[in-house]
């Protein structure tokens, strides 16, 4: 379940982060989703920060929602289909998700293998995404995401409260200008947290 609109900015946007960064710049807050972006050197592409603190649910509800695969095109925005091609254990898997794009731009696809670790004490979780795109032949009706890091950290602060971050750089692949990439870099992760806190809720 997760999920870059998820997302030219989120599951599309990701790229492998080598360079010196800028400190975080909080770009909006609304309904006690933040959302921040920061520079980073030798990338056009923003990274961004989301955090979320959900109320009455646990960390494996939330986790639940994240991994659910099957439902991203449902659950997270402008994802257009996705699959998962291994399931490794219940919280790691190597998954294919597409991605709808604005027009003229052309839409993208992405191959990612999310692992989860745990805490001692089972209060916290760190799912790392990282991309495989060779894993699975190219689709010429895609342009293929290949570089990118990121990962959702879910901790427990309180009893039955997660707060929830999810940071990711990227590149889009192909010929999108920064700007335009930039320029969603803040609504679709916005979108994305608030639609996991009514998910986890419900859960």
């Amino acid at each position: 379940m997760l999920f870059i609109r998820i997302l030219l900015a989120s599951f599309i946007l990701v790229s492998v982060n080598t360079g010196s960064k800028t400190d975080w710049k909080l770009r909006r807050e609304s309904a006690g989703v933040k959302i921040y972006t920061r520079n980073v050197e030798g990338s056009p592409f923003e990274e961004f920060k989301g955090v979320v603190t959900i109320p009455n649910t646990t960390l494996t509800s939330v986790l639940d929602v994240i991994m659910d695969v099957q439902h991203y095109p449902v659950n997270f925005p402008n994802c257009g289909s996705a699959q998962v091609l291994v399931q490794k254990s219940k919280y790691d898997d190597i998954h294919y998700i597409t991605i709808k794009a604005p027009w003229p731009v052309t839409d993208r696809d992405a191959i990612y293998e999310a692992t989860t670790t745990f805490s001692q004490n089972g209060r916290h979780a760190h799912v790392k995404l990282i991309p495989h795109g060779d894993y699975k032949e190219e689709n010429k009706n895609f342009i293929r995401v290949h570089n990118g890091s990121g990962f959702w950290d879910l901790e427990e602060v309180a009893a039955n409260t997660i707060e929830v971050v999810y940071q990711f750089h990227a590149d889009p692949a192909g010929e999108i200008p920064a700007w335009l990439a930039n320029s969603v870099i803040v609504s679709n992760p916005l979108r994305t947290l608030e639609s996991l806190r009514s998910l986890a809720k419900r859960n």
